[in-house]
């Protein structure tokens, strides 16, 4: 049995990877560090998403049997002991760390707290990694790593561009930790996770979400300003002050959990991989995608037109932190990918069709009990 500790479980990406992990090989058990929170204790937080990760991917009759094979370390990545908890007997004989935790703040961090978690939570890990005498390190970073650059941005040996905001930064800083470890290693590197590829559903929306979000509110509240019915087509007449990508790398999660899962049971060679699939989309596929499902117009993605429309500042305030993912002229290389998994696994594509799929069962999934917007949804 080989003993895997991981962090991040009760994240997207760790919770996706243990339950296939852990269902598709007997071989296997995890030993994960987990947060408690206010209300429920590391034990209670991790199996609730196991269940809830194990009833997305439709085995709900697998939660148990994953449970049993996983074990929990009541920590936080940013004040652990390295050396006391190399002592805890339930880490006897780790083979492999897989270091997933995270804090995905794309925004300023005035605390600190985005590089304390992010970085010295990888120094933490690292170092306990080779009290522990491992075998394998695993890494989830993000392939934004790659910041401001203009153009292809490789797989291995990744470059300082500059970045846009801390969390690129430290995640980069992260990485360059891992690489400089001593041990045998694997980065995975996913873009903008969304929902999967059968249904567009996701069971934790982040990031691109948050726009999806807005937009359904902006409208609602501008209806009932004017007096109209939210299912009629509005003019929002707002402007995103970005510059028109046709790179904007959204991956589904159930690549993400694919990916991931084969390349981890693939030889470690010290190798970094883009999960981000080999699809991007552009601006207008997404404006598209949104107007055709909110039934809204007036949309706009203009850099010459900043602070023009009536919700500007708003939507500065609340959604400034992701332009530059809507700006990104970044190609991302799939070398590394392509020769550990074949070109098969990079079978499937976006437009706007699977893109309003996946709009739409967001707004299902999460704004249940608005009537107006199920009632577009049904259109």
């Amino acid at each position: 049995m080989k003993k895997v500790f991981l962090t991040g479980i009760t994240g997207l990406v760790g919770s996706a990877f243990v339950v296939a992990l852990l269902r598709e090989r007997e071989d296997f058990e995890i030993v994960c560090l987990a947060r408690k929170s206010p209300v429920k204790s590391a034990l209670q937080r991790t199996q609730e998403i196991i269940r809830d990760e194990c009833e997305f991917n439709g085995c709900p009759e697998a939660a148990d049997m994953v449970l049993s094979r996983v074990s929990v370390i009541e920590g936080d990545v940013t004040t652990i002991d390295p050396e006391a908890m190399a002592k805890d007997p339930i880490l006897a004989g780790t083979d492999i760390i897989f270091h997933c935790a995270a804090d995905v703040n794309l925004g300023k961090d005035p605390t600190g707290k985005t590089y304390r978690i992010n970085y010295h939570g990888t120094e933490n890990m690292v170092a306990l990694a080779k009290l522990l005498n491992v075998k394998e390190f695993h890494y989830v970073g993000t392939s934004y790593i790659a910041g401001k650059l203009v153009g292809t941005a490789i797989e291995d040996n990744p470059l300082d561009s500059g970045f846009n905001n801390p969390y690129e930064e430290s995640k980069y800083k992260a990485e360059m930790l891992v690489r400089a470890s001593g041990i045998p290693f694997s980065v995975y590197r996913p873009a903008i996770i969304t929902g999967r590829r059968s249904d567009g559903r996701i069971r934790k929306p982040l990031a691109f979400y948050r726009i999806l979000e807005f937009m359904a509110k902006l409208k609602s509240n501008k209806c009932a300003k004017m007096g109209v019915d939210p299912r009629e087509n509005i003019d929002l007449d707002i402007n995103f002050s970005a510059v028109p990508s046709e790179h904007i790398y959204f991956v589904p999660i159930d690549y993400v959990q694919e990916a991931i899962t084969a390349l981890f049971q693939k030889p470690v060679c010290n190798r970094a991989y883009h999960i981000t699939g080999d699809s991007p989309i552009s601006n207008k596929q997404i404006q598209l995608a949104i107007g055709n499902a909110l039934n809204i117009s007036g949309i706009t993605v203009d850099p010459t037109q900043d602070g023009v429309g009536s919700n500007a500042n708003m939507m500065s305030r609340l959604l400034g932190d992701l332009l530059p993912y809507f700006s990104s002229d970044i190609v991302f290389d799939q070398s590394n990918v392509r020769k550990a998994l074949g070109d098969e696994i990079l079978d499937w594509e976006y437009g706007v069709k699977s893109l309003e799929a996946l709009v739409k069962s967001f707004y299902v999934d999460h704004f249940s009990d608005t009537d107006w917007i199920q009632d577009l949804m049904k259109r």
